[in-house]
């Protein structure tokens, strides 16, 4: 009965090792616009703070005011994604209302009406091909 116990977690070790329990990637990875970053360690030095504190404090602020939820950094919403890129914050695929999750939402459209250029694709297309976005406009973005 001992093997057996020991064989049985010695594979749900291995198994939570190959990564078959990790959750997903997160989709969106915000990241700070250079010129917002160097006010960013101007300012946390002034303060005494690491570059990493204040990088830290500067994104769970700018997430709250924008009503996302920090701790996943994700919103499924166009106007808090919009709010955090207002802030100077970025998605390295480019601006939130042209990735194709993003593509049909109301407010998108008119920001992309606003911001964008006449021509453009969605990105994100590589990834999911068929998604209908993709479909209709033909990016291999």
């Amino acid at each position: 009965m001992k093997k057996i116990t020991v064989l049985a977690t010695a594979m749900v070790l291995m198994a939570c090792s190959e990564s078959y329990f990790q959750p997903p990637k997160p989709y969106f990875n915000w990241g700070l616009d250079p010129l917002e970053r160097k006010k960013d360690i101007e300012e946390g030095e002034k303060k005494g703070l690491s570059l990493t504190t204040s990088y830290l404090n500067r994104r769970i602020k700018d997430m709250k005011a924008c009503g996302m939820d920090f701790v996943s950094g994700e919103s499924d919403n166009p106007e808090v994604n919009l709010c955090m890129e207002s802030k100077g914050w970025y998605l390295e695929g480019g601006p939130v209302c042209e990735n194709v999750l993003m593509w049909n939402r109301p407010v998108c459209i008119k920001w992309r009406k606003k911001h964008s250029a006449p021509d453009v694709k969605p990105w994100d297309c590589k990834d999911n091909p068929t998604y209908p976005t993709c479909l209709q406009t033909g990016s291999k973005r």
